[in-house]
């Protein structure tokens, strides 16, 4: 009911029949505070985070070599030269194919010591000459290239195997793989040649990239392989 703001007790609902001023309407009284208890609002929810992207996982090795046991990492084992594609050619298999001769077409490697070849790997610093020295009375050597495969290397005495172009042995060079590189004959009689991997890379007619592992290189009559610290091996044909 409308009261009077001076007080009085009015019969009017307009004006106080006392006073006459206005009425004013009553407010209600703020109610108390509930303690009822009442669940909090649930927050939005943020979108989902997306998952944190994965880091690329390397290829696991292969493996192992039937031959050696060694895990592989490529078409061809780095110790003992097998071929995981053909199953052949590891430590007591021969090629008995005679390769490239069966075209009509012969080839030969000659492998002889390069002192510019070591100079080059003493600049580069990838060798100390107080280590490892250049050696003397080394003699040219020419081996033929036969069967399906001629791999490059140094031979294992507790494996027994000793590759067909063998650069170890007494002053033999001391930076060369087991299996340090592969000649693969192709049709038509040409040779191709594959790193399988080796510690000190492989590069051909002085260029200063090493060939990439595990992909076959053409070669081409009178090209120089370079391996270890200053063996070179000059194809020739014919």
């Amino acid at each position: 009911m409308p009261r009077c703001p001076s007080g009085h007790h009015s019969t009017a609902t307009d004006c106080c029949d006392v006073c006459g001023l206005r009425l004013q309407a009553r407010t209600p009284a703020p109610r108390p505070p509930s303690h009822r208890h009442t669940t909090p609002p649930t927050p939005p929810v943020s979108p989902a985070r997306p998952p944190a992207p994965r880091r690329p996982v390397s290829a696991p090795r292969g493996g192992p070599c039937p031959e050696c046991g060694t895990s592989r990492a490529g078409r061809f084992c780095e110790e003992c030269g097998y071929d995981f594609a053909s199953q052949s050619g590891g430590h007591h298999r021969g090629d008995s194919g005679a390769g490239a001769t069966r075209a009509g077409t012969r080839w030969r490697a000659i492998v002889a010591a390069d002192a510019a070849y070591y100079q080059y790997m003493v600049h580069q610093g990838m060798l100390d000459p107080d280590q490892i020295s250049f050696p003397t009375g080394h003699t040219q050597r020419r081996v033929p290239l036969t069967g399906n495969r001629v791999r490059i290397g140094r031979r294992s005495v507790s494996r027994g195997f000793t590759p067909e172009i063998d650069l170890g042995g007494p002053g033999g060079d001391p930076a060369i793989s087991h299996v340090h590189a592969i000649l693969i004959a192709k049709p038509g009689g040409t040779w191709a040649l594959l790193d399988p991997g080796s510690t000190n890379g492989t590069t051909i007619n002085g260029t200063a990239n090493p060939v990439a592992p595990n992909v076959e290189v053409p070669l081409h009559d009178s090209d120089r392989i370079y391996v270890g610290a200053w063996t070179v091996i000059i194809l020739q044909k014919g």
